[in-house]
């Protein structure tokens, strides 16, 4: 069985020339399984951050630009089963609603049928999706702000994470990309940060300001393929 791992989109502020790639990889490679793992939506226009003012008020053309991604990614992988993470920019929704406006949740708005996440036969999970990878093992893909705490080093927050729940752990959340592998007690486990595929100078990512946007982070996802019989490790795919 063939995962493909997606990292944080960011849409509408996402690479588009990288999102090309991977819809362009996803036909090609054929998985059985996408796996989105949170931060596909921006949704700047509910950040509590410094917005920018071209988006503040456009949510709306957001949402439109999200249904378009996730069309795009059903047509690329048709006979793909495909699991959508919610990530803390999808919280930002929830945190929304649930703060200023509750009664919508009793409408049933909400930002995955806003999506339209069942239109394309997506499922969301917000605990998290195990998957199978190399040597009969599995791996624990979440989006990576489920604990606190944070690393200076490429996959640091997600080895914390997989000694934390006692099993390997593939997250996005951090933009980073790396794995490391070590073992906690008769546990031998990996930990892989896999990436992102926004676009830092688009408007979403002006609030952290030039000189603080990280030089650290790295575009790209990861392959898992569970007949693998020389590794569990995924194939770290890297963009310029």
């Amino acid at each position: 069985m063939k995962t493909i791992v997606i990292p944080d989109v960011h849409v509408p502020f996402h690479h588009r020339k990288s999102v090309a790639k991977l819809f362009d990889c996803i036909r090609r490679e054929k998985p059985d399984k996408i796996v989105l793992l949170g931060d596909v939506m921006d949704f700047h226009a509910l950040s509590i951050h410094r917005q920018d003012p071209r988006w503040q008020d456009n949510l709306d053309k957001e949402v439109r630009a999200g249904r378009r991604f996730l069309k795009s990614l059903r047509d690329a992988g048709r006979k793909s089963e495909i699991f959508y993470i919610e990530g803390n920019h999808e919280d930002r929704w929830n945190r929304f609603v649930a703060g200023r406006v509750p009664v919508l949740r009793m409408l049933g708005i909400s930002w995955e049928n806003a999506l339209g996440l069942s239109d394309h036969g997506i499922q969301l999970s917000r605990n998290g999706v195990e998957v199978p990878c190399g040597q009969g093992k599995t791996v624990l893909c979440m989006h990576g702000h489920e604990i606190k705490g944070n690393s200076t080093l490429p996959a640091g927050k997600a080895l914390k994470m997989a000694k934390e729940f006692g099993c390997n752990v593939h997250i996005g959340h951090t933009h980073r990309m790396g794995l490391v592998a070590t073992t906690v007690g008769k546990l031998d486990l990996f930990a892989v940060e896999g990436g992102y595929l926004g676009d830092r100078n688009m408007p979403g990512f002006a609030f952290m300001g030039p000189k603080r946007r990280p030089t650290a982070w790295k575009r790209g996802w990861a392959i898992y393929d569970s007949n693998n019989t020389d590794t569990p490790f995924p194939r770290l795919i890297k963009l310029p």
